[in-house]
This record gives C-alpha cells, structure tokens and sequence, in this order.
C-alpha cells in the first residue's frame, strides 16, 4: 500500500502542475485551453530531440540547457503567439467556437508530432540516473530520485503560483482581466500583455508536466496527449480557480489510478473487466465533480455580440437541394470505375451523417458535444449484434432508440451546466467509454467489430455505390427534417435557449426538457450514421480525439447549417483518403528548398483548418453560400449552373471526355463561370456582358478540349493546373467585363443588440430621436 500512495503521488504532482496550468490559463483569460495536454506531449518530444545522444537522432545538449530551452523558451514562446495569432482573434466569439479552436489546435499539435517524430529509438533519461540519489528506500518500498524531484516541482509550482496570483500586481491583474478588461485598461494595465503572460505561463507549466511524465510513461503522441488530458478532472475539481482544491483533485486521481492499476488487474464483474479501469478514473472523478458543481445561475443582462449567423433556407428550397445532393452524388460516383474506389465517398458521408447529428445540438441549442463518436459507436454495437442474423431492421430501429437513451442519460449534467463543462462532461463520457466498454472482449472481439449492411428484403446495400446512394438518401432525409425543426416551436425553444436562458425562464419554457430531448435527437442521428456504416470498425474509430474531429469540421463548415456540417463531414473524409489514394507521391512546396509529403499535410491539415475559424465563426458554408445564392435568386442562372454540369457529364459518361477532364471542367465552371452568370444574364451598365460571356464559353471549351488524363503523370500536377485554370478563368470575365460579381449584402446588426453589443454613441441617440419623432419641442412639452 506504501508503494501504491508514493506511486500515486508521484502521478499526482505531474496531474497537479498540468492542472494548475490549466486553472491559470482559465483564470486570467477565461479561456480553457482543451490542447494543454499536446502542449506537453509536444515539449516532451522536443525535449529528447534536444538531450539525446546524436547517435540516437538528438542533438547530445546537457540536460540543463535542453531544460532551459523547451521550458523557458519555446513553450513560452509559443504560448505568445497562440495568444497573438489564434486567441485574440476570438474576440466577440461564442464558447462553441473558443472550444472548437482549442481543439483544432490539439489536432494540430498531435499531427505535427506524428509527422515530425513518426517514431523515436529512445524516451528521455529520467531525472538524477547514475548519481547517488538515484534510489530511495523507504522501508520496503523504493522511490526514485525522479519522483522525488516531480513532487518538489509539483510544490515548488503550488507556492510560486499562490504568491503570482495573490502577493503581487501583476497576479491581481492578470486575475482581474478576466472580470472586466475595460476596466483593467482604465487602471493603466494592458489587458493584451496579461493574457500573453498568462499563455505563456501556461504553456510553460504544461511543457514541465510533459517532460517529467515522459520518462516514466513513455512517448507516444496520442497516449501522451491523453494523459496531460487527465489533469482536466483535477482542475475542475478545483473549479478552474482554486489552487488548492485543484491539488486536492490532483491527489485523489493519482492515488485513484494506481490503486486501480495495482489491486484490478484481472479483476471482472462477470464478463465486464476492470482491467483498464485505471486509464477510466479521470473520466469519472471528472464525470462527479461537474455533479456536485453549483448550478449555473441565470443572469439577465448577460447578452452579449457573438459573430456566428446563419440563414435559414425554406422547406421547399431544402427539398429540392436535397434531391440535388442525392443526383449529384449518384451521378459523380458512377463515373468512378472500380466499387473499391468508392470507399472514401463512404466514409466521407458516414462523417457527414454524424456531423449532422450536431446542428440540432449545437447550431440550435448552442450545447457542446465532444462525443458524437461514441454515440456512433453505439449504434454500430447494437446493429452487429441484432443485425448479424439478417434482422437488419430491427438493429437499425434498435441502435436508434439505444443511442437516444444514451445520449438522454448523458443530457443529465446539461441540466445544471452549459458551455464549457458541457464540453468536459461528453469528453469524460467519450473518455470513459473508449477505456472501459468498447475495449470488452465480450462487446468487441479484437477490439473491433463489422457492421452488417442494411437488408430491407427488396433492396440490399451491399456494394460502396449501394451504401453511397443509401447514405445520400438518409443525409438529404434527415437534413430536411432538421431544417423543419428549426422552424417548429421545438427548434424555436432550441434557439430561445441558445440566445437568452434567464428569457425562457422567464416565460416558463421547460428547459429540462428540451435539452434531454435534444441530446438524445443528436446521439439518434450519430447512432443511425454508426447502424449504416457496413464495415469493420476498431475501438480507435471511436476515441475522443475521433469525435473533436467530427465536431471541429462541422463548426469548421458551419455549425448552423446542414450545407455547413455537410461540407465539414465531406472535408474530413477526403482528408483522410487523399494522401492514400490521390497524392500518395505528391509533395507541396517551393521546388527543392521547402517540401511537405501530401501524407504528412493531412496529419496536420484539420487542426489547422480549425484553427484559422477564428477569421469565420460562422463556418465556410456561409462564405459559400453568399458567393452562390445569386445564382440561386435568378432562375436563368440557376438553369445554366444546373445545365452545364449536367452536359459535362453525359460528355463524360458516354466517353467523348474522360474522368479527369470532366472534373477539370467542372471546377473550372463552378470555381470560374458560374460566380458570375447572374450578372452575365443581367448587365450592369459600362459592363461587357457579352466579351465576358463570350470569353467563359470559350475557356470551358479550351478546358474541355485537353485532355488532362495524358496532361501530367502526376495527380497533385493537375489538381494544381486546374487550381491556375479556375482563377484565371475568373479573372479574366471580372476584367473583361469589368465588374465584379455580387457575393452578397454583409449582414446588418441586430437592433436588438444596440447598447449590448457595443456602447451607445451620438450617431444611435440621433437615430433613435428620428425614428420616434422626437424633436427638441416635443422634449420641451410645447404644444
């Protein structure tokens, strides 16, 4: 037992000085930084590439200056210009989107240790080998000069933070930033400098973290991760602002987990193992402090200006771009040749579906998920089991209904709490169930499982191109559904609840409710997605780190939007194939000088793409769609963007083109031409409408006359000619004609958010004074 609480404290201070990084970052910027635990993954990487021998691939620094480098150079560093480039850009953002970007850069931290150090031939020294206080022994019980050096650390942290925080003024400032920055400023502070302090301290903290508990657990960038991941449940015992309970919270995890790693190996519950129970205790210490956390009070006047907007499309203009999507995806698959080449579009519209599963959710509800594949999982589960007989129905109603109590039951902490613990709580779920059920050999025999196809007697889904279409049809079902919600009194109590609480309250709308109700519609959807997969599926598809993908792309895309979650789902499929399949042998780069492998962009590709929605809280669909919604209005247009296409395909299904030509001159018409056929069909005077359409007709004809299969040998050649093809196009009408095309009216504010989302000033009180009538007569009571 002595060795099992040395051991444990140990594991303790690493938990705590994570943590306590964590509670600063927190504390003096409000910001919870989800990619702590890649900060110390990544320092503890950098920190063996600096003190390993040379002949191990390092370069052979002292122990010292390797120290000294990541912990009081480069990660501080870095945690300015995270502050200056990536955070301060979120300004006016919502919680959803501050946490999304939190998470890409995750992502993007572990990708770059992937691609950086795909493999390492040794971990980091640990702390006094080879000196006299190497080994320690108390009693029976030996404890190393390494442990004993994290809990000196760990205390020394515990003082130095306490004495920043409360003894000096630049602690009481970097803590009172957070309250109310405008009034910091006016105190003569400077609220930007404090939060890169902050960031810096906490990046710092966690790189310390990250080298201690490297040579005692190894390097591996997604465990590594996930162990700094564990601090969480000590910082929010700590409540994300008191030390001291956070060291408290540090110490019953670390305890906890070598307890359960000593005394339950081998240990079940009839067929259920608590073997890996060890790697579930910070999931459920998190899962129970956010239980005993005080309820979230209801504020008025707490409104403030968020960026995010989203148009909601009618019912008849949904339909038809769900039968569009269905049309255009058949269409475009049955021009691949090979079934097994379809794979990819599969697998992009399995995202896809469960990114859908987050607009309700999210979009509406402004709830945070971080466990949308976890409830994939489930489905999947449940379909293997009942829909292995050949009752694929059955499973699928089944792995729907599973899911949704599922889903239900983890709603339970949404009632008490909103944003970010909402966050932690579905993480500790996805968390718990990657650990302890879908690692059961009872559930998931070699930790995976294969899903049956769905058998509905008179049609069989057996074939990618079967599942293609059957998955289309479902997406363009369920999203038209989701767009009725929206305009339902449900999904107007969703938005209700998203925009003002304390206003629903008010009225007496039954929150409870709707909220159980809306977690469970979100994991019925994930669920459905996980029934209609038809494959073999591992363990690993559903980690955490899978479902902060799902939901990173879909606010990528656009959160609000089914266009939005379908773009993010698509994204995250081709990502995840192009490097397979297309660009296998491609590189991006400057010639020879700087070179990136295609494959290895991918690693890093979705978490920087998260990271730059800070430029875009409302997601590219909305981007997209002002580009397009022009062509849309105007039924000429529409006609021609519609109509052109379809021409190029029938080209190219009967042959007179072959496949890549047919892509070229797709993008090229919808990239290039179709932009501006609105104001190619309606001039505007001093425009050359007839040169500029003239000259489009002429580039689709050149374009479709090369034939781009024998242009190059190499995939990301042509892609890249065909990336010039699209921009020169679209230049030369906008020169030719000499406008540009219209992208649509930048969205005006909200009366409603005047005095809320910026202070009132003369221009809005002269505004005010017209639009009542007022006038200084009035105001004097003359008749």
């Amino acid at each position: 037992m002595l060795t099992i609480i040395l051991t444990g404290i140990s594991l303790a201070a690493i938990y705590a000085i994570a943590a306590s990084g964590l509670v600063v970052t927190y504390t003096t910027t409000g910001t919870f930084n989800f990619a702590h635990g890649a900060i110390g993954m990544l320092a503890a990487y950098l920190y063996r590439q600096a003190t390993a021998s040379t002949d191990f691939g390092g370069w052979g620094w002292p122990v010292w200056l390797g120290l000294i480098f990541v912990v009081l150079f480069a990660a501080p560093a870095f945690g300015v210009v995270v502050e200056r480039g990536v955070m301060r850009r979120l300004d006016g953002a919502s919680e959803v989107v501050k946490v999304v970007v939190t998470v890409s850069l995750l992502l993007a931290l572990v990708g770059l240790a992937v691609w950086q150090w795909p493999s390492v031939s040794s971990d980091p020294e640990k702390f006094l080998v080879g000196t006299s206080w190497e080994k320690f022994r108390f009693g029976d019980t030996t404890v190393t000069g390494h442990q004993i050096v994290t809990v000196c650390v760990a205390l020394a942290v515990a003082i130095g933070l306490r004495l920043l925080l409360f003894r000096t003024r630049l602690g009481v400032a970097m803590r009172a930033v957070v309250d109310d920055r405008n009034l910091v400023r006016l105190n003569g502070a400077k609220p930007h400098r404090l939060a890169m302090f902050s960031w810096a301290l906490g990046f710092s903290l966690a790189a310390v973290s990250g080298v201690l508990v490297a040579p005692e657990r190894g390097l591996n960038q997604v465990q590594l991760t996930l162990l700094v991941v564990n601090a969480y449940a000590a910082a929010v015992v700590g409540r994300l602002r008191s030390l001291p309970m956070t060291f408290v919270g540090a110490l019953v995890l670390g305890i906890g987990q070598s307890l359960a790693a000593t005394k339950l190996i081998g240990v079940n519950i009839g067929w259920f193992s608590l073997a890996d129970l060890q790697y579930a205790v910070s999931p459920v210490l998190l899962f129970f402090a956010m239980l005993f956390l005080p309820s979230e009070r209801l504020r008025a006047g707490a409104a403030k200006r968020v960026r995010e907007s989203w148009r909601l499309p009618s019912l008849r203009t949904a339909a038809w771009g769900a039968l569009g999507f269905v049309v255009a995806v058949v269409a475009a698959t049955d021009l691949i040749g090979a079934d097994p080449d379809r794979a990819g579009l599969v697998t992009a519209l399995s995202f896809a579906l469960v990114a859908l599963s987050l607009v309700p959710l999210t979009g509406m509800a402004g709830q945070i998920s971080l466990a949308q594949m976890s409830f994939f999982g489930v489905g999947a589960l449940i379909m293997s089991w009942i829909g292995d007989d050949g009752h694929t129905v059955a499973g699928l109603i089944v792995a729907i209904a599973v899911s949704a109590v599922v889903g239900g039951l983890v709603a339970l902490p949404a009632l008490r709490l909103t944003g970010l613990y909402l966050a932690l709580g579905t993480a500790a779920f996805s968390l718990f169930m990657t650990r302890m059920v879908f690692k059961q050999t009872r559930l998931m025999p070699g930790e995976q499982v294969a899903v049956p196809g769905l058998d509905l007697g008179f049609a069989t889904f057996r074939t990618n191109q079967a599942q293609i279409t059957l998955l289309a049809i479902v997406f363009a079902a369920v999203g038209v559904f989701v767009i009725w919600l929206r305009g339902s009194s449900f999904g107007r109590r969703l938005t209700a609840m998203k925009d003002s609480p304390v206003a629903c309250a008010t009225l007496g709308l039954d929150l409870t409710r709707t909220k159980i109700a809306v977690f469970a519609l979100s994991a019925a959807i994930a669920g459905l997605s996980g029934a209609l997969v038809n494959r073999s599926v591992a363990n690993s598809d559903f980690e955490l780190l899978a479902s902060m993908n799902v939901t990173m792309l879909a606010v990528v895309g656009g959160v609000g939007a089914v266009s939005g979650v379908l773009f993010g789902g698509l994204l995250l499929g081709v990502i995840n194939k192009l490097g397979d399949v297309l660009f296998a042998s491609n590189a991006v780069g400057i010639f020879e000088f700087v070179k990136i492998a295609v494959v290895d962009l991918q690693k890093v590709a979705p978490g920087f793409i998260g990271i730059g929605l800070g430029a875009n809280p409302s997601g590219a669909a909305t981007d997209i769609a002002d580009t397009y919604r022009p062509v849309a209005e105007s039924r000429p247009a529409l006609s021609l963007a519609v109509g052109g296409p379809a021409l190029a395909w029938v080209l190219a299904r009967s042959g007179t083109i072959n496949k890549w030509t047919f892509v070229a001159v797709l993008a090229v018409m919808v990239f290039g031409v179709i932009p501006a056929v609105p104001i190619l069909l309606r001039p505007i005077p001093g425009g050359r409408a007839s040169a500029a359409g003239a000259f489009a007709i002429a580039s689709i004809v050149v374009t479709g006359a090369i034939d781009w299969e024998t242009l190059t040998a190499s995939n990301g050649m042509r892609v890249l000619w065909m990336l010039i093809a699209c921009g020169a196009v679209a230049r030369g009408v906008m020169a030719i004609h000499g406008q540009f095309p219209h992208t649509g009216a930048a969205p005006q504010p909200s009366p409603d958010l005047v005095g809320i989302d910026r202070p009132l000033d003369r221009s809005d009180a002269i505004e005010a004074e017209r639009v009542l009538g007022l006038t200084e007569g009035v105001l004097r009571g003359a008749p």
